[in-house]
């Protein structure tokens, strides 16, 4: 199975799982709804009986058994209302949550029953009304934010559960890199002894000393990349560095084993501030960046590199005319394994990555892509 194929069944899985626990949580809303509006309903019910018992008390006589009519008023002791006549003027109420009970504080609850619903009317006389305002019952407002508060509890329990998964699986997965990377460097180290051994000895038996000069040039960038193996996960000594001089150099190495028909240019002030860093990891991620648009271009082209400063900030920009990285593959460039091409394990970019922002406290991100036109990357230090 392909990078891409690997990333695009990952991705659907997690968002599979979403979708279900979105589902989940909608279809608990429109259930607690539905149940919170049958309720609403009974309760419009029992303040229609309410005002039917008021109308009864109000219209009896002196031999009107009023006993059912009172244990209705009775009964109510969770809806809040209030009662009114014609113009609106406040009669009685009950059951209301606030503390204030002045004329102006219940005036303020009555406009909020009137915007919730429209009044239940009490027929007293012919022409004569009066008008009963509700809001919802406590025990219903309850229950209507029940669900979303543990929909909130449980958001935030899988929140906290996917942050501490993802952090065990990093440091499981820096346990892992750290021990690749050090076993490289340690399995590197013995034969180029060896190399650098019969190095001498052609040395001393006469040949060609320009051909030696070279292999030995190369012999000391394998020790070069060993070394850089061997500081992954292990405790940074940084260097007060002249970043110029450093992108100098590597370019200066990369340039003369390129293809004639590739161009490394480099665009800088006269002076860079220095910055504290590892120079050989740092060394490593530029190089990486700039064989990354190499290919991209496939040998072909010119390779920019743009240096500056901002206030404490310094931007290393690398910039490529090649193919350009499509929107599907942008958020995966930087995860292990990723790569696009037919060779490679696909650590480079991640490697970068983790350098600079894990080991150095920067940024390394894509700047910009065009399919067909190019991309940018961009790498933020910050300067002493």
């Amino acid at each position: 199975m392909s990078s891409w194929n690997s990333y695009f069944w990952k991705s659907l899985w997690k968002g599979g799982l979403l979708s279900i626990a979105i589902g989940i949580g909608i279809l608990t809303l429109i259930y607690t709804e539905q149940f919170t509006n049958q309720l609403r309903i009974q309760e419009n019910k029992r303040i229609e009986l309410w005002g039917e018992a008021i109308s009864v008390i109000v219209n009896s006589d002196e031999t009107s058994d009023l006993t059912m009519a009172t244990r209705i008023i009775e009964f109510n002791t969770s809806i809040p209302l209030i009662l009114t006549d014609n113009n609106n003027k406040i009669l009685t109420y009950r059951n209301l949550s606030v503390k204030d009970t002045s004329y102006s504080s219940i005036e303020r609850e009555l406009k909020k029953m009137i915007a919730y619903s429209e009044p239940i009317i009490v027929n007293l006389s012919p022409g004569v009304n009066q008008f009963i305002y509700r809001n919802e019952s406590i025990s219903l407002k309850r229950l209507r934010f029940f669900p979303r508060f543990l929909l909130g509890i449980i958001g935030l329990y899988i929140f906290l559960a996917y942050l501490a998964f993802s952090r065990a699986r990093k440091s499981e997965q820096d346990l892992v890199w750290n021990g690749m990377a050090k076993e490289t460097a340690h399995q590197l180290g013995t034969p180029l002894s060896a190399l650098f051994g019969w190095v001498t000895i052609l040395e001393e038996e006469g040949v060609n000393s320009l051909a030696l000069q070279e292999i030995k040039k190369d012999l000391e960038r394998l020790q070069t990349v060993a070394f850089r193996f061997s500081k992954i996960g292990s405790d940074l000594e940084p260097k007060s560095i002249d970043i110029l001089a450093l992108l100098n150099e590597t370019i200066e190495y990369l340039q003369r084993r390129s293809p004639k028909s590739l161009k490394i240019k480099i665009e800088a002030p006269n002076r860079a501030p220095k910055i504290n860093i590892e120079p050989v990891l740092i060394g490593w991620v530029i190089e990486n960046l700039v064989r990354n648009a190499i290919d991209a271009m496939e040998g072909k082209g010119v390779v920019g590199i743009s240096l500056g400063v901002v206030e404490s900030t310094v931007y290393i920009d690398i910039s490529d005319s090649g193919k350009g990285i499509s929107s599907k593959d942008r958020r995966a460039i930087f995860k292990p394994g990723y790569t696009t091409k037919s060779r490679g394990w696909g650590l480079g970019l991640s490697l970068a990555k983790r350098i600079i922002e894990t080991s150095h406290r920067g940024k390394l991100y894509l700047l910009n892509s065009q399919l067909k036109k190019g991309s940018i990357f961009r790498i933020e230090l910050n300067s002493i």
